[in-house]
């Protein structure tokens, strides 16, 4: 897709662990003071941490006041070239005249972990086609340009589609094969800031790197290496030729036939667990599965549930967590796409239940957009996030239950230095 974009995305791609956000407030600490910075995290505890932890200079969190919303107090806040922190919840709210304000005041963004830069709008396929055709004024509601953006041509619209019309008149709502609708983060709002520094691992395997190559957003990769007590910016280093060496002696696999309920290839993918969430005639597999993560945690392993960390698709309503929960495990639930958050770093035994798929309505629709997605990239990069969470970031052992043929053998590979 066209972009203008000369600014280059400068990627710091180290491991979980390896001192990314640590050096990233090092970075803001020893900066000129004339530099202005956006932090954005995922967690309102990251939050607290950059506060209090960047000295010479002052950090404030956007926050409602005086009846105003967050976003109003953000842009107020640019406005008057503070130094801010927040969240990716408030960040995807960017809109031009954010992005305007951006641009004047000449900011750097620090991006920790990559954002849901690209949802899938719900709205059926009946419904769409309805909008998309011309009505009693000859001319549909909703008309895609070209490079696949929609327009809302309706000014004083006011009915059931309301929250399509605000992402159309956004300019950031997208169809693709006219049966479906993707809103997309502006990619000007990246392209506002003077530099751009996202802090992650195996960016090759994320939705951001295939948004960006849709976009013509050009990026280059960095890694980060602990020198004494500071944190150095160095070459990036591929990542097969890292050193796993540790990780292959610390994370322990688990190997029995607890994890025949896995062998198929698609086995305890999205599809498969609604079937076992929903349909009676997999109540027995589904009971399986369950079984199987209580007995390794409390007998093959034989530690309590407070040592575990355990994780599935959550499913409609949470059905696929609440019919595969462990027993008296439940509220050791740790979201499948967890990143960035050290709460689960006493946690020394892993149950995953899953085997992650990009969304095929997803990957056609970024694939179609000029860019290719490596669905094992992106489960391996998704599996080692959610891994990291554990003690395995404070170089202690785990023991890991991946009853998915294939995503155990993506780890194998991974531990090899094969991917």
């Amino acid at each position: 897709m066209d972009s203008n974009n000369k600014m280059k995305v400068k990627v710091i791609d180290s491991i979980m662990g390896s001192g990314k956000t640590s050096w990233a407030i090092q970075y803001m600490n020893e900066a000129d003071i004339g530099e202005k910075f956006i932090y954005i995290t995922p967690f309102l505890n990251e939050v607290d941490r950059v506060k209090t932890s960047v000295t010479g200079r002052e950090f404030v969190q956007p926050e409602s006041f005086k009846g105003k919303n967050k976003k109003a107090h953000l842009k107020k806040l640019i406005a008057e070239g503070k130094d801010i922190v927040s969240t990716h919840a408030l960040f995807k709210k960017a809109d031009d005249a954010l992005i305007e304000l951006i641009k004047m005041e000449g900011y750097t963004l620090i991006l920790d972990e990559v954002m849901n830069v690209i949802e899938q709008e719900p709205i059926t396929s009946d419904d769409l086609d309805h909008l998309m055709k011309a009505d009693y004024d000859g001319e549909p509601l909703l008309y895609v340009k070209p490079n696949g953006f929609a327009i809302w041509t309706k000014k004083n619209y006011d009915g059931r589609f309301n929250s399509i019309k605000r992402l159309a008149e956004s300019g950031n709502l997208m169809v693709h094969n006219n049966t479906a609708l993707y809103w997309t983060f502006p990619v000007d709002a990246f392209k506002a800031f003077e530099q751009v520094i996202v802090l992650t691992y195996m960016f090759d395997g994320q939705l951001q790197k295939y948004y960006y190559d849709m976009f013509n957003v050009e990026y280059f990769y960095k890694a980060i290496r602990k020198v004494g007590d500071r944190f150095k910016l160095v070459d990036y280093v591929n990542h097969e030729q890292e050193d796993r060496e540790q990780l292959r002696e610390l994370i322990n696999i688990h190997y029995s036939k607890l994890n025949n309920v896995g062998k198929d290839k698609f086995a305890l993918s999205s599809t498969k667990l609604n079937q076992l969430a929903t349909d009676e005639n997999y109540a027995e597999i589904k009971k399986k599965v369950k079984n199987n993560a209580y007995n390794f945690y409390r007998h093959k392993v034989g530690v309590s549930s407070e040592d575990v960390m355990w994780t599935t698709i959550k499913g409609d309503k949470d059905k696929i967590k609440n019919a595969l929960a462990p027993a008296k495990a439940k509220k050791q639930f740790v979201e499948v796409t967890a990143r960035a958050t050290n709460d689960f770093r006493h946690k020394s035994t892993c149950i995953y239940l899953a085997n992650r798929f990009m969304n095929p309505m997803l990957k056609r629709f970024v694939e179609d957009n000029g860019a290719d997605v490596n669905q094992d990239k992106f489960a391996l990069s998704e599996f080692l996030q959610w891994l990291f969470r554990s003690r395995i970031r404070e170089n202690k052992s785990i023991d890991v239950y991946v009853p998915s043929s294939r995503m155990r053998k993506l780890l194998e590979q991974y531990l090899n230095n094969e991917m």
